[in-house]
């Protein structure tokens, strides 16, 4: 599967985000945004991705919904690595979560409004570009389909399993992008399906988007996020649907 970066920001959303909250590790969401498959003891060592997966946290960067100087807890914001070479080093935990869970964590803190408490949230989360051409991506899929622009996701409560379906998919055979073919969805386990990982776009790829509506906590808090991607190629990925 070639997913286009427009795809790729959920994927990244849910499946790298919301489970590496640290107030949700700890159990603080799991009466309402649910829980998250990681535990504390992964830090350091799990591996999250193949080596190609780079992820990292940045709210420095101007040109992404999310970006800030400090957070609300007044810890200045700073770009770290969340998952360096597929090995996930640090949650996303502001100051508070941190002291608890005895873990590093990131200038995450953030309330969307004066009567709201400062919570857990993702701000820029990006994946670091490869070096491959959206060419060499396409090139070297023998048989695949390129999906783009999501329009339904489902992912369970710890954020493990999940399907997710796009607007619009083209067949690739022997590296060729083909017909189109409509109702394209795929599925599969986080971990497993990041570190399936083959190959990722170079910075010519790269989409910088985003949501203005990310949700959670009680009482209920939306938010900005951000989130750059490049083009990503995965192998035996679950497809269905795709009628002609």
């Amino acid at each position: 599967v070639l997913l286009a970066p427009d795809q790729m920001i959920l994927q990244i959303h849910e499946s790298i985000g919301h489970p590496l909250e640290l107030d949700r590790i700890l159990g603080d969401e799991r009466n309402f945004a649910g829980t998250s498959f990681v535990t504390p003891d992964m830090f350091g060592k799990y591996r999250y991705g193949s080596e190609l997966l780079n992820v990292t946290f940045d709210p420095t960067r101007p040109e992404e919904l999310a970006s800030y100087a400090w957070d609300d807890d007044g810890t200045r914001a700073e770009r770290v690595h969340l998952i360096r070479a597929g090995i996930l080093e640090r949650p996303l935990g502001g100051a508070i979560s941190q002291a608890r869970a005895g873990l590093p964590g990131v200038a995450n803190a953030r309330a969307d409004n004066w009567n709201r408490p400062p919570i857990d949230r993702m701000a820029n989360l990006n994946l670091e570009p490869g070096d491959a051409s959206f060419a060499d991506l396409v090139a070297s899929i023998a048989r695949g389909v390129l999906m783009e622009t999501n329009c339904s996701w489902s992912i369970d409560d710890s954020r493990n399993k999940f399907q997710f379906g796009c607007e619009r998919a083209r067949v690739i055979e022997n590296g060729v992008v083909k017909h189109v073919v409509k109702n394209p969805n795929y599925r599969g386990i986080s971990a497993s399906f990041w570190r399936s990982l083959a190959r990722v776009g170079n910075a010519d790829t790269v989409q910088v988007l985003g949501t203005p509506y990310c949700g959670k906590g009680e009482p209920s808090q939306v938010i900005r996020v951000g989130h750059a991607s490049p083009a990503c190629v995965f192998k035996g990925v679950d497809v269905f649907g795709g009628e002609a």
